[in-house]
């Protein structure tokens, strides 16, 4: 009974975390509004791997000078820029009517796609210290002594499946939800999420420059 508490909280913990609207969701969100399922789908993957990486690093100290100010800062100013290019080209196609079909490549290409979504999780390497304080909640809760590779390994299984069980209930919700919306509504659509991503590349920065300085 204990164990399968233990895998369940893992779940849930991944499922949560995947809910806080970010970047990755944007994304998500674009390609699924304007009908690239299988693109979005790609984000999906290319976001877990990316978190399911740093778990890898977390549990097995392989990279520890991820921890390094400096480092931190750099993953912020990469993300701040990734997230301005991806803003500005949004706005840019909000307002044509083109944008909002099939034929966009940039949207319905896969591999970029894929790309988007790893580059998006990549840059936030604080995602380390989410997997680190998630193994200790769950020995805290006694629901076990020490942790083995085998217990880091399933605790990297079920946190990335509850995160990818998030975010791909996302995509088909907006897959779904968006036989009832304009195209009037997909171009406002469109350009608020360029605005929030633009807006985020703002924080990225800021934020870069406060780590460095801190």
């Amino acid at each position: 009974m204990k164990i399968i508490l233990f895998f369940l909280l893992i779940y849930i913990m991944g499922f949560l975390t995947a809910i806080p609207v970010g970047a990755t969701q944007i994304e998500i969100a674009k390609r699924s509004l304007n009908g690239h399922l299988r693109s979005a789908f790609m984000v999906v993957l290319g976001s877990v791997s990316s978190d399911v990486m740093y778990g890898t690093i977390a549990f097995f100290g392989i990279a520890p000078f991820l921890r390094h100010k400096t480092v931190v800062a750099i993953f912020w100013v990469v993300g701040a820029a990734i997230l301005l290019a991806l803003g500005i080209y949004t706005l840019k196609q909000s307002g044509h009517a083109h944008s909002l079909h099939l034929n966009q490549t940039v949207l319905k290409n896969k591999r970029l796609s894929l790309l988007t979504g790893f580059s998006l999780a990549v840059t936030n390497p604080m995602m380390i210290f989410w997997w680190l304080l998630g193994a200790q909640f769950l020995k805290d809760l006694n629901l076990v002594t020490s942790f083995t590779s085998t217990i880091y390994a399933f605790f990297l299984l079920f946190g990335g499946l509850g995160l990818a069980s998030y975010l791909t209930s996302l995509t088909l919700v907006l897959h779904w939800a968006k036989k009832f919306v304009s195209d009037n509504v997909m171009k406002k659509v469109n350009l608020g999420l360029g605005i929030v991503l633009i807006l985020m590349a703002v924080y990225f920065f800021v934020r870069s420059f406060q780590v460095f300085l801190a």
